[in-house]
């Protein structure tokens, strides 16, 4: 990667209609969601809001786009129509990369009729693009049309120097628990994808949909394996993990071996502000290679960029705040 290269971070849209979801609205969890849906959400994120989000990240020029999922309420197939159209409207599936957030695995769903539909936006490189050390460290990719599993993680997209490994930490969980987990298996093809990556000088970028540093989370709501994540990521390292899932901006930092492993929870691309600290952004990053004599990579430095709501002018704008 000789130039800068420009990526966004966005999450928790929520922007869908349980409008007609009929017989499949009975199970109790999904009877739930719809009471929070019907009393709540469906004033607190909007689809305006969401248009003018996409509106801006494509005015943006920004490549990858990535997001951490929760597009959907309770997991309804015409959510997961309607959450493609928008990635559609977002940008091209080579541009956008995401995965999938607890919301969007409220309930056991057959992946037809969920996460197929959104298959190429899920998808990593393809096994042929990786180097054979890498593509051993993964799942085997699934037939075309069909999307990774839980059990396929972690998915991997490389663009130059940066590496985009994406997690899944979507399970369905019981009702009043929106808590997720990766699995020993995920944890331990991550481990070894790290070290790849971080020995070829790249930079590594973790997408995760749940919080993972030491934040109180409750335990209904949490990584129930942070822990052991962390543990990883102390051996490891990464220089970037992003995620979602609290609606809410969060800046923290883990130990690494080397250096502290920066840790940003983005707030809900779709928020009217409900509360205070939850009203929609979205985050730029711009990432430039650091070169030593002769040419050889000695490192990046990373600037990131506030994009938020401005509701009077019901478009977007820089927000004049520290991110890292």
């Amino acid at each position: 990667m000789s130039a800068e290269m420009r990526f966004a971070h966005l999450s928790d849209w929520h922007a869908t209609s349980l409008v007609g979801g009929g017989r499949a609205l009975l199970q109790p969890k999904r009877l739930s969601g719809w009471a929070s849906w019907a009393l709540r959400r469906r004033r607190d994120h909007s689809p305006e809001i969401l248009a003018a989000t996409l509106r801006d990240v494509r005015s943006q020029d920004l490549d990858p786009i990535l997001v951490t999922g929760d597009l959907t309420h309770v997991s309804l197939e015409q959510e997961f129509r309607a959450a493609a159209e928008q990635l559609e409207r977002l940008g091209p599936p080579d541009r956008v990369f995401l995965i999938p957030g607890n919301h969007d695995c409220y309930v056991p769903v057959e992946p037809e009729r969920s996460w197929d539909h959104w298959r190429p936006y899920l998808a990593g490189d393809a096994e042929a693009s990786l180097d054979p050390e890498l593509a051993d460290c993964l799942a085997p990719a699934r037939d075309s049309g069909v999307a990774p599993r839980h059990e396929d993680y972690p998915t991997l997209r490389i663009r130059g120097r940066l590496a985009m490994v994406g997690l899944c930490s979507a399970i369905p969980t019981p009702i009043f628990r929106a808590g997720g987990e990766l699995g020993e298996i995920q944890r331990e093809r991550l481990e070894r994808v790290l070290r790849l990556l971080g020995d070829r000088g790249l930079f590594r970028v973790i997408m995760i949909h749940h919080p993972i540093a030491r934040s109180g989370e409750p335990t209904r709501r949490a990584l129930w394996d942070a822990e052991a994540l962390r543990a990883l990521l102390a051996r490891t390292g990464a220089e970037l993990v992003l995620h979602g899932h609290k609606h809410r901006r969060r800046v923290s930092t883990l130990p690494g071996p080397d250096a502290p492993v920066p840790v940003v929870g983005v707030p809900s691309s779709s928020e009217v502000g409900s509360r205070p600290g939850k009203l929609a952004q979205y985050h730029v990053y711009t990432l430039r290679p650091r070169e030593a004599g002769g040419g050889a990579p000695r490192g990046f430095e990373l600037e990131a960029e506030i994009r938020g709501y401005d509701p009077e002018a019901g478009e977007f704008r820089r927000v004049d705040e520290t991110l890292l």
